[in-house]
């Protein structure tokens, strides 16, 4: 059975309201770093919201979901890249979901106080 497009824009909204963290547009360089048989890969990709639990970006190869990965980003005006271990939570082609995993008190502030300026993902 398929659902209605209104039965869609309810899920959607309830999806928006069940998130625990506000997510924010941004538009940032990613590196995607993750074990594979023939040793570790680094993936390139864009970085296009963050949250304070995680981050959506495309990537041009798909992973898989509950693959834990390191992600790489530069947040303006902070002297040193990010480099923070995640879990792919969700995949829609190229477009990932993560959720970081083991953040310092520190780094949840440092993406705090870059994510707040910055506009809602609706």
């Amino acid at each position: 059975m398929t659902k209605s497009r209104s039965q869609l824009d309810t899920s959607s909204k309830q999806g928006r309201q069940r998130r625990r963290f506000t997510r924010h547009r941004t538009d940032l360089p990613l590196t995607v770093t993750v074990l594979r048989q023939d040793g570790y890969v680094r993936l390139q990709g864009r970085c296009h919201e963050v949250a304070e639990a995680g981050l959506g970006g495309v990537i041009s190869t798909a992973l898989v979901s509950g693959e834990v990965v390191s992600l790489e980003f530069s947040i303006p005006d902070v002297s040193r890249p990010l480099v923070l271990r995640a879990v792919v939570r969700h995949r829609a082609g190229f477009v990932h979901g993560f959720e970081f995993i083991g953040l310092s008190p520190e780094q949840r502030e440092c993406i705090l106080t870059f994510a707040r300026p910055l506009p809602l993902v609706p």
